[in-house]
């Protein structure tokens, strides 16, 4: 399932909590553009743009340096062991306003790992080099997960959260040749799990921001199993955690939604293709023990939400006493038509 570019970007936005930050790039400058590190670079580099015109983050940072007269706190052992005093200079620690922090360099050294990728689009490719020279004074860092924890940043900077989300998942894909040098990226698209991880996040986060009748996941995720008599502390920590995707609640209907991805939807072969059992054994587990776990309320429903390309999936039934509706959401097409799509699923 090859999702269209523009789409993903909605998807990566919306999954990382930052839909408020999708103007960052104008999405039809993405027309033509089919590879998703095309799609990355385009909107980091614009990304860079736009934080090089507010102002680049600075920070105090530690110095040292052996200089001409005194500043901040002298070393006083570093003065006799290397005889110092003699050549007039001083040993000194002091701090000093910088724009080389740890969020800046992130920025800098995923521009320049773009920039080694072979295959990056020539335009892009531009304008990735351009919001790079941008970076003067900032250095390049050998990139790791570790150098990701280093950086806080508030609520404050949003436009960074969005680009450091980029930054990490440029380098999650990125394959290094050690001997060469050269930059290969993988698609994510390709990888199964992966895009489940970005469409249920997806999911979720859309529902939060796009409709103001259910609460979404109030309490938490989790779904309580209803009877554990006679199990000892020992065995219930055998039992695995139930939790479901997205729990919407309002006054007069209760969902429970589970968002799959899978590159085939249905099984089967032609006119024979049917969902799948596990994911409807699992649905009704969910909605049998949220129902009989909640206080009072209404019945629960059940959706299990597929995402398709060319593929038509709705399917209304009535098992053990739940409404169940299967659905496909269209990833091919128009992002106002997935927008749309969405929100009818959850109509009554």
């Amino acid at each position: 399932m090859k999702i269209p570019i523009q789409n993903v970007y909605y998807l990566l936005c919306y999954a990382w909590g930052h839909a408020d930050q999708s103007d960052v790039v104008n999405v039809s400058e993405l027309q033509g553009l089919d590879q998703v590190h095309d799609l990355l670079g385009k909107v980091l580099a614009e990304g860079t743009f736009q934080v090089v015109r507010r102002g680049l983050d600075r920070d105090y940072l530690e110095v040292r340096e052996d200089i001409a007269g005194v500043r901040g706190k002298i070393e006083v052992a570093q003065l006799a062991k290397r005889a110092l005093r003699a050549r007039g200079r001083v040993a000194c620690v002091f701090e000093e306003m910088s724009h080389d922090i740890p969020h800046n360099r992130i920025l800098k050294s995923t521009l320049g790992a773009l920039l080694r990728i072979p295959s990056l689009n020539r335009k892009v490719r531009n304008e990735v080099r351009a919001a790079y020279q941008k970076l003067e004074g900032v250095t390049e860092i050998r990139m790791s997960r570790r150098v990701f924890r280093t950086v806080q940043l508030d609520r404050n900077r949003q436009i960074y959260r969005f680009l450091m989300s980029i930054c990490a998942l440029i380098h999650e894909q990125l394959i290094v040749d050690e001997q060469s040098g050269e930059v290969a990226f993988r698609d994510f698209r390709d990888d199964e799990n992966q895009m489940w991880a970005v469409f249920e996040d997806f999911v979720k986060e859309f529902y939060k921001r796009e409709q103001s009748r259910y609460t979404v996941n109030r309490g938490g995720r989790r779904i309580h199993w209803f009877s554990s008599e006679g199990a000892t502390e020992e065995d219930l920590g055998m039992i695995p955690r139930m939790e479901g995707d997205v729990l919407l609640d309002s006054a007069d209907r209760r969902i429970v939604m589970d968002a799959k991805f899978y590159k085939e939807a249905l099984k089967g072969r032609g006119g024979a293709k049917k969902l799948r059992s596990g994911n409807l054994y699992q649905l009704l587990a969910y909605l049998r023990n949220r129902e009989k776990t909640t206080d009072g309320g209404p019945k629960h429903d059940g959706i299990l939400l597929y995402p398709v390309v060319d593929e038509v999936i709705k399917v209304d039934v009535k098992l053990e006493g739940f409404r169940i509706q299967a659905r496909g959401i269209d990833l091919a097409q128009d992002w106002r038509g997935i927008h749309a799509d969405l929100l009818k699923v959850i109509e009554a």
